[in-house]
Order: structure tokens, then sequence, then C-alpha cells
């Protein structure tokens, strides 16, 4: 399990999850992206299916950008995925 987290996580590493929806006036979102969005879009985006509560977000997101959060595979093997928001 742990070489598979490993591996897991050099693929996560190395890619940037484009996440689309609506914003309004100055970058702000109708709405806010939760772990759970994330978790959704990364599967349908990578085919690999990963539990939302392994997404750690100190808060949902609510602006367009580029964020990194970091997602918690297996016991001391935590990946820093990029997440960029597009409106």
């Amino acid at each position: 399990d742990l070489a598979a987290a490993k591996e897991q996580k050099a693929k996560l590493e190395s890619m940037t999850l484009v996440l689309k929806t609506k914003a309004g006036e100055g970058g702000r979102l109708f709405g806010a992206i939760t772990n759970k969005d994330i978790a959704e879009e990364f599967k349908k985006q990578t085919g690999m299916d990963i539990d939302k509560k392994k997404f750690v977000l100190d808060a949902p997101i609510k602006s367009v950008g580029e964020f990194t959060i970091d997602v918690k595979l297996f016991t001391d093997v935590v990946a820093k995925c990029k997440v960029n928001v597009v409106a």
C-alpha cells in the first residue's frame, strides 16, 4: 500500500487539476469549491478514485486562481496537488 501511495503522490504532484466554475466580478465564485468538488473533478479528469476526505482544505475555495492543496494518501505520504480554478 505504501508503494502504491508513493506512486499516486508522484502522479498528483506532476499534474494540475483545472476546475471551471461560474465567477462574478473580481474573480469571486458563486458558491465555493469544496473537497467533494475537487474529488469528483479529479475522478473525471484522471479516472483515479480518491476519497474526498483525503483532500485537505483549510477553507473552501471562493475565488479564481491557482491553489496548492494537500492530499493525504497514506500515513506520512502527503502529496501537494495544484488546483487551478477558472471562470
